[in-house]
């Protein structure tokens, strides 16, 4: 069995402690001793940073290329390229790596990675195609969110053609910014939709998405998305409420600047007693998703109150030792909570 150094040394701990007990023999704490093998080197996330970088790099040589505008009046020159053949080229790109992707599927059952990074490519190509196609026939004029519109379908439509939650992810982000770029779209003057600032108008956004997980859960062919949808939804919730305990419902950062931070209580009891909530329910239901999440934002609500109101009246080495002080606690506490927890599933296991 290879493992991280840190988990074979808490495999150990448990093995001696289940054989001090009886709770397994002697010469069983030997042999599973033996199988345990230390990882040397991670080639995992090696290469999940690779294959993110390279989808990057190449995302980023496409938008150079179409965004230059020497450069492309340079190939429109010598090719006699428009923006209908563009449009074309990146459709049909797109379409070959998406049948690339499914021809690889089929062949490299076990190379999720690669898969994946095919899946963001095509992706990405899906989404010039159209804001080309736009371009080629004069639609959508400043009006993105109909590009962001027809992008959601589309990825929402093959992710469940290849079931990749990868797509899912990016459909829910395009749907975002289709939600985003509506609203804008409808702003009164002093930047307003229904008395609200763009970082506002993602708390009800976020509860579409909890209305849409319902469906989502009961739905046989999105069930495999439901867990991916669930943590989007909150995140994007707990993402928004924290943003509004820095910034208020404003929309000008001069208006912004005037108030003084305790302008924004009302945002950090609300993310905290949020936060609180979500805790026990998560306890409560065992749903450990909810629950971690909710403490994550919990800790980072705190973190966030305590720079704004001790930075400046704190000397900087009290502040940053108090910080220390703060960290080692979690991280004690969360060492000997996780510990237990894994201590009482493999005894009872055993």
């Amino acid at each position: 069995m290879l493992l991280e150094k840190k988990d074979s040394n808490l495999l150990k701990r448990a093995i001696d402690e289940w054989e001090s007990q009886n709770v397994i023999t002697t010469e069983q704490a030997s042999q599973m001793r033996q199988q345990l093998q230390i990882r040397k080197f991670d080639w995992k996330l090696v290469a999940v940073y690779a294959f993110i970088i390279a989808v990057l790099c190449a995302v980023l040589a496409i938008i150079v290329l179409l965004s230059d505008k020497t450069l492309r009046e340079l190939i429109e020159k010598f090719t006699k390229l428009t923006d209908i053949t563009f449009s074309i080229i990146l459709s049909i790109c797109s379409i070959l790596v998406f049948w690339l992707t499914k021809k690889r599927l089929r062949v490299y059952l076990y190379a999720p990675i690669t898969n994946n990074s095919f899946l963001m490519l095509g992706a990405f190509l899906s989404l010039s195609s159209v804001t080309y196609w736009a371009k080629s026939f004069n639609v959508f004029h400043n009006e993105y969110y109909g590009i962001f519109f027809i992008a959601t379908i589309i990825y929402v439509g093959l992710s469940v053609y290849f079931k990749s939650n990868t797509l899912w992810a990016l459909s829910i982000l395009m749907f975002g910014l289709t939600y985003g770029a509506f609203t804008l779209s409808f702003e009164n003057e002093q930047q307003f939709f229904f008395g609200m600032n763009l970082l506002l108008r993602y708390i009800p956004f976020s509860f579409v998405l909890f209305l849409m997980l319902f469906y989502v859960k009961r739905h046989p062919t999105l069930n495999i998305f439901k867990k991916l949808h669930y943590i989007f939804s909150l995140l994007i919730f707990y993402t928004a409420l924290w943003l509004l305990s820095i910034f208020g419902n404003f929309t000008k950062y001069e208006h912004w600047q005037q108030v003084g931070q305790f302008h924004f209580v009302v945002w950090a009891i609300v993310l905290f007693l949020t936060a609180v909530i979500g805790m026990y329910i998560g306890l409560k239901k065992n749903d450990y998703i909810i629950a971690n999440i909710s403490l994550s934002f919990f800790i980072i609500n705190l973190l966030t109150r305590y720079f704004e109101y001790f930075w400046e009246p704190l000397h900087k080495s009290i502040f940053f030792m108090i910080l220390a002080i703060f960290f080692w606690f979690i991280g004690n506490k969360a060492e000997k909570l996780w510990n237990l927890r894994f201590l009482n599933e493999n005894g009872a296991n055993s």
